[in-house]
C-alpha cells in the first residue's frame, strides 16, 4: 500500500514538473521556477564540497520565510559559523530573499521526485532540517527520516480535514510521527494530532508574532511619505488584488479627505495598470516626481510593513479570493485592521476578529461603515488597539520555545 501511494505521488509530482516545463513559455513566474530549479543541484554540490552538517530551512514563499526568519536569526546568534541553507518553492520568496545575508546559500527546492531527494540529501547531509508551517514534501521527508537528519516542523497548523489523515494516506501521517518535534501554533492543532496518536507535538505559538513585533521597532518611512500623511487621516491597503478594489473604491468615495495608500500584491506594470483602471479617480504613483492625488499607489517592493506605522486604519487584501495576506504587520501598530471573508484558515485573523482587535467584512461597504462609527467614538477606537495589544502580549515567545529544543541539535 505504501509503495503504491508513493508511486502515485511521484506521478503527480512528475505531472507538476511537466506543467512547469510547458508553462515557463507563458508565465514569468514558472520560467523563474524552472530556471532556478535547474541550477539547484550544481549550487548544492559546490556548497557541500566545503560544508557538511548544515542546518536547512525550507519555506514555501515569502510569508513562510517571515515565520522562519526569527528561528534562522536565533540559530545564527547561537552558532554563527554553522552553515545554513535556505530554500523556497515559490519565486515570490526566492526572488526577494535570494541574497539573504544570514543564509550561506539560497536555492529553489528541486521537484519532489525520489531520485532528486535521494541525490540531494546524500550530497548535503544536513544535520537539521526545518520545514515551515505546512510545506510538506513527502519524498524529501521520507529520505530525511531515513537518514541521520533531525527533522522539525515549526509554526504548523493542523485541521481534522487535512488530507494526510485520511485512512488511505496513513503513510504520510506516519512520516510526520517520525519528526523530531512538531511545533504547532495552537491548542486546536495539538488536539488534532493527539487524536491521531501523535506524541511529538508541542504548542509553541506562531513565530511571525515575534517577527512583526521586532520589525515594528525598526521601521523606515521615506520622508516624502511622512510629509504626505502628516496632517491627514491615512488608510493603507496592503497586498491588494483587483478583487479588493470595490472596497477601496467605496472607501475613496466615502472619505475623500483621507489619504489612501494602495500597495498592490504584484507591482508589475500590468497589475499596477489594472489597479489604476479600477479607480475612477486620478491617482499618483510613488515613483512619480510629484504626487497630485490623495490616492497613492506604491509601485515598488519592501515598503509595506513600515507604511502601516503612518496609518490610522488598514485593509489587508486577498480575502475576496484565495485568502488574506499578513494582518499581523498592521495589527502590531494597534490600529483597526480589515480583511475579506476568506480568512478562516488564518488563526490570527479568527482570533483578532473574535476579540474585536480586527474586523472581517463581507461586502464593499462594511469597512466604510465601521470606520464612520470609529471616527465618532474615540474610546472604542482605542479599545481596538488595546485588544490587539493583549493578543500580541499573550502570544509572543514562540521563537524561544522552539529554540530551547532545536538548540540541543546544533
Amino acid at each position: 500500500m505504501s509503495g503504491l501511494l508513493f508511486s502515485l505521488y511521484a506521478f503527480i509530482v512528475w505531472l507538476g514538473d511537466l506543467y512547469i516545463k510547458i508553462g515557463k513559455y507563458f508565465s514569468v513566474k514558472l520560467r523563474l521556477l524552472s530556471e532556478g530549479r535547474s541550477e539547484t543541484m550544481a549550487k548544492l554540490q559546490t556548497f557541500s564540497s566545503h560544508h557538511q552538517g548544515a542546518v536547512w530551512v525550507h519555506c514555501a514563499s515569502l510569508g513562510e520565510f517571515e515565520q522562519g526568519r526569527p528561528v534562522i536569526e536565533k540559530i545564527k546568534e547561537l552558532q554563527p559559523s554553522k552553515p545554513l541553507i535556505l530554500s523556497f518553492f515559490s519565486p515570490s520568496g526566492f526572488e526577494v530573499r535570494k541574497d539573504y545575508h544570514l543564509a550561506d546559500i539560497v536555492v529553489y527546492l528541486p521537484s519532489d521526485l525520489p531520485v532528486n531527494m535521494s541525490i540531494m540529501v546524500d550530497m548535503v547531509r544536513p544535520s537539521v532540517f526545518i520545514f515551515v508551517k505546512y510545506e510538506l514534501w513527502w519524498n524529501l521527508i521520507r529520505k530525511l527520516v531515513m537518514s541521520d537528519t533531525k527533522v522539525f516542523l515549526i509554526s504548523a497548523v493542523f485541521r481534522k480535514s487535512d488530507y494526510f489523515f485520511h485512512k488511505l494516506l496513513t503513510p504520510f501521517a506516519g512520516l510526520l510521527r517520525r519528526f523530531e518535534k512538531i511545533f504547532v501554533q495552537d491548542e486546536a492543532s495539538y488536539s488534532v494530532l493527539a487524536a491521531h496518536g501523535f506524541t511529538n507535538q508541542y504548542c509553541a505559538g506562531d513565530t511571525r508574532i515575534d517577527r512583526v513585533i521586532s520589525r515594528s521597532k525598526q521601521i523606515e518611512i521615506p520622508d516624502k511619505i511622512q510629509s504626505f500623511t502628516a496632517t491627514k487621516t491615512s488608510v493603507i491597503y496592503g497586498s491588494v488584488w483587483t478583487s479588493d478594489m470595490t472596497v477601496v473604491n467605496e472607501m475613496t468615495n466615502r472619505f475623500p479627505d483621507f489619504i489612501h495608500i494602495i500597495v498592490p500584491h504584484l507591482v508589475d506594470p500590468a497589475h499596477i495598470k489594472s489597479i489604476q483602471n479600477a479607480l475612477p479617480s486620478v491617482t499618483s504613483l510613488f515613483s512619480d516626481k510629484d504626487w497630485i492625488s490623495n490616492i497613492l499607489i506604491i509601485d515598488n517592493i519592501g515598503m509595506l510593513s513600515s507604511l502601516y506605522a503612518v496609518a490610522k486604519y488598514a485593509y489587508v487584501g486577498g480575502g475576496f479570493q484565495k485568502g488574506i495576506h499578513n494582518i499581523l504587520e498592521p495589527a502590531v501598530f494597534k490600529i483597526p485592521v480589515f480583511f475579506g471573508p476568506n480568512h478562516l484558515k488564518f488563526n490570527e485573523a479568527v482570533m483578532l476578529d473574535k476579540i474585536g482587535g480586527a474586523f472581517h467584512i463581507n461586502t464593499k461597504s462594511e469597512m466604510a461603515f465601521k470606520i464612520s462609527t470609529l471616527e465618532e467614538d474615540v474610546h472604542e477606537y482605542k479599545n481596538v488597539g488595546i485588544r490587539a495589544d493583549v493578543y500580541f502580549n499573550a502570544n509572543q515567545g514562540a521563537t524561544e520555545k522552539i529554540m530551547d529544543y532545536i538548540a540541543l541539535y546544533l
